[in-house]
């Protein structure tokens, strides 16, 4: 492991968010045992109770859970505050069914992991999302956002996340661009243009320009 490696790992915080005991503290041992930071939650309220006081980089989340399942926690954090809108979230979940992969990825998971845990894999996927993530971070920082983009906040009331990509759509860059461009997957920006048509009450991609362009 490089020292790079090492100083993003010990630096990145995990939320594991699983009902199963035992098997929650097997994946904390693993990512803490790997160099990650990680906090542990038994369920969906307990999830969202830590996040009032941390904020994580990456999410794990069962989806089967009593109360709030996961896909509760996803639409919660989604309506966080803007600081939360670059957080990680991939599934946990014991349902392999193609149709709840898709589903999961619809609503906007980064990423879904199927039980039992293949803790290789489950490495390998924490360690890529949070490179995506240190790249979009890099590239597009947040305090830049909120300076060169605060006129479409303001008007339309967008998060810096939707802004990015909103100025990225003024620049004519196709979605499979800002998606590459930006780290994250093309269900990551889907889910963010579908915010930004509610917000701006467009619904065409060429109608919601042209009204980006008249407000910048």
């Amino acid at each position: 492991m490089t020292d790079a490696t090492t100083s993003q790992r010990s630096q990145a915080v995990i939320l594991c968010v699983e009902d199963e005991d035992d098997l929650r503290r097997d994946i904390a041992d693993e990512l803490a045992e790997a160099g990650y930071r990680v906090i542990e939650a038994s369920d969906g309220e307990t999830a969202l109770a830590r996040l009032d006081a941390t904020r994580p980089d990456l999410i794990l989340c069962d989806i089967s859970m009593p109360g709030q399942n996961g896909y509760a926690v996803l639409r919660a954090v989604q309506d966080m505050a803007p600081d939360y809108a670059d957080i990680a979230f991939v599934f946990l979940s014991a349902l392999g069914d193609p149709r709840e992969i898709v589903e999961g990825k619809r609503l906007g998971a980064d990423d879904y992991l199927v039980k039992p845990i293949d803790y290789d894999l489950l490495l390998a996927t924490v360690h890529a999302r949070l490179r995506q993530i240190a790249r979009m971070r890099t590239s597009f920082p947040a305090d830049a956002a909120e300076t060169d983009d605060a006129t479409l906040i303001d008007a339309h009331g967008l998060t810096p996340a939707e802004a990015r990509i909103a100025v990225a759509l003024t620049e004519g860059q196709p979605l499979a661009q800002i998606a590459a461009d930006f780290g994250v997957s093309r269900t990551t920006v889907a889910f963010h243009m579908r915010n930004i048509f509610q917000k701006t009450g467009t619904s065409r991609q060429a109608a919601l320009v042209s009204l980006l362009l008249k407000s910048r």
